[in-house]
Formats: C-alpha cells, sequence, structure tokens
C-alpha cells in the first residue's frame, strides 16, 4: 500500500495538533496544582514607627482554600520586597509556617527596614510549602508609599499603633 506525499504530510500535521493539544492539557494540570490556594490583600501600609526611627511594611493575606487536599496541612508565606529601581531588599515570612485552615483566614506579614529614606516599595506574595520552595497560590503584588507619620499631639498623650506590636 502506498501513500501519497500529501496524506503523510496531513498525518504529520495532525499527530502535531494532538501532541500540541495535549501538552497544554499537562501544563495547564500543573498550573492548577499550584494554586491549591486562592490569596488576596486584606490591608496593607507602609509606615513610619513611632517607637523606633524605622519604617514597617504590614500586608494581610485573605486566604481560602481552593484544594481540601491541602487543609490542616502546614504551609508558609513568603513576601518578596523590592526598592522602587526593582532589586530585592529583603525576603519575609513566617519562621515556623502556619496551618491551612479549612474556611480560610488572614495571614500578616510584616517587616522593618531602617533606611528612612525609602519612600515607596513593592511586595510580591504568595504561600508556599513548609519549604517556602513550591508555590500553592497565585502571587498578589502590593505596591505602597510611605504613609506620613501621626501627627503629635500637644496634650503629652502618645497614639500607639497596633503595627508596632
Amino acid at each position: 500500500m502506498s501513500y501519497s506525499p500529501k496524506s503523510i504530510i496531513l498525518f504529520v500535521l495532525a499527530l502535531s495538533f494532538l501532541s500540541f493539544f495535549s501538552l497544554i492539557s499537562v501544563t495547564q494540570s500543573f498550573a492548577q496544582i499550584s494554586e491549591r490556594i486562592s490569596i488576596s490583600v486584606s490591608n496593607s501600609s507602609f509606615v513610619p514607627l513611632t517607637n523606633t526611627d524605622a519604617n514597617q511594611v504590614r500586608v494581610g493575606i485573605g486566604y481560602t482554600i481552593e484544594d481540601e487536599s491541602i487543609e490542616n496541612e502546614m504551609i508558609n508565606a513568603v513576601m518578596k520586597v523590592y526598592a522602587p529601581n526593582g532589586s530585592l531588599i529583603r525576603t519575609t515570612s513566617n519562621p515556623s509556617g502556619f496551618t491551612a485552615q479549612g474556611d480560610g483566614g488572614v495571614e500578616i506579614l510584616k517587616t522593618t527596614f531602617l533606611d528612612k529614606s525609602m519612600q515607596s516599595i513593592l511586595a510580591n506574595i504568595t504561600f508556599t510549602d513548609l519549604t517556602k520552595k513550591v508555590p500553592v497560590s497565585n502571587v498578589i503584588t502590593v505596591n505602597l508609599d510611605l504613609e506620613e507619620p501621626p501627627a503629635s499631639t500637644t496634650t503629652g498623650t502618645t497614639n500607639s499603633s497596633s503595627l508596632e506590636n
């Protein structure tokens, strides 16, 4: 049985398309595995601290579990903070991780900078496995400008901020 060159070309093209769509499906499966948790910004701030000569970045991250198999597992959250020029200046995480609650929750990440000249930062946050190597959530980006310090009062009382605790 002899095949024409056109039929061979059509067969090779069909086989190529099937292989391509199979690879897309496998890639999408891996992408879905890495986003086992969905995260979003609950609140954020970049403020001067009143008890020391430093500024603090604080980001509250709300999360919901998308993959039930991760419920009650120990995971971590990683925040990479960048200067306005794009250079990485600090990586912060929870030292011992935390338990992924089935009903979701909010995790707080914060870090302090002694460099008072920094007026803005960019932070990328993701949830990871406990080793901080494998992402289990989407990545969110927060751009923050340094907020003005609270106005001092003339009554002699001081305002304390929960960010300092």
